[in-house]
């Protein structure tokens, strides 16, 4: 627990619990989402519980079974809207480590969803292939798309990006490194 004051304002506990699943990845497990909430600020229980059945009463929160033992929440668009306005209310020193949190719970799908590659269709029997590159926190490190000619050439770029991502993103930063290079020859 990272904040030790107790909070008990009911409004700011609802707000942490709309910031809180406004940044998740997927709607949280409910024990995820009691983690998320309790072990970065101190709330009791019975306080969270209140705020999140109030919340889903009013319509800003929902919740749905995956199977018959898992409950997950999200949030709705009015929820969202709502956060949007009222973000400032959960204090930055509350909101920092909910972030951290948050990645590091959804840090495995992240990784495995940082490298994308396919193929495009240009014109008859032509094709080019796009590339995105994220980090652990989801920001887009790279995004490319080239013309590449036929679909087995576009198909081998795109699968051999995927397989070697740091190799073309740092031989990218290199060629850009080359240009500062450049304009100080000038």
């Amino acid at each position: 627990m990272l904040y030790t004051r107790e909070i008990t304002d009911p409004e700011i506990i609802q707000f942490i619990i709309l910031y809180t699943l406004n940044n998740t990845d997927k709607d949280p497990e409910y024990s995820d989402l009691i983690t998320l909430v309790m072990d970065n600020c101190n709330v009791s229980f019975p306080d969270f519980q209140i705020a999140l059945v109030h919340l889903e009463e009013t319509g800003h929160v929902y919740s749905h079974m995956e199977g018959k033992n898992i409950c997950r929440y999200g949030i709705t668009e009015k929820g969202a809207n709502a956060i949007k306005y009222f973000r400032t209310s959960v204090p930055i020193y509350i909101r920092e480590p909910i972030d951290e949190s948050i990645k590091q719970l959804y840090i495995e799908e992240r990784r495995k969803n940082a490298v994308q590659s396919g193929i495009m269709p240009v014109r008859k029997d032509e094709y080019g292939f796009e590339c995105i590159l994220r980090d652990d926190d989801k920001t887009e490190m790279l995004r490319l798309y080239m013309y590449a000619g036929s679909r087995d050439e576009a198909e081998k770029l795109a699968k051999y990006f995927k397989a070697h991502p740091e190799k073309i993103y740092g031989d990218i930063l290199s060629a850009f490194k080359d240009a500062d290079k450049e304009d100080d020859e000038e």
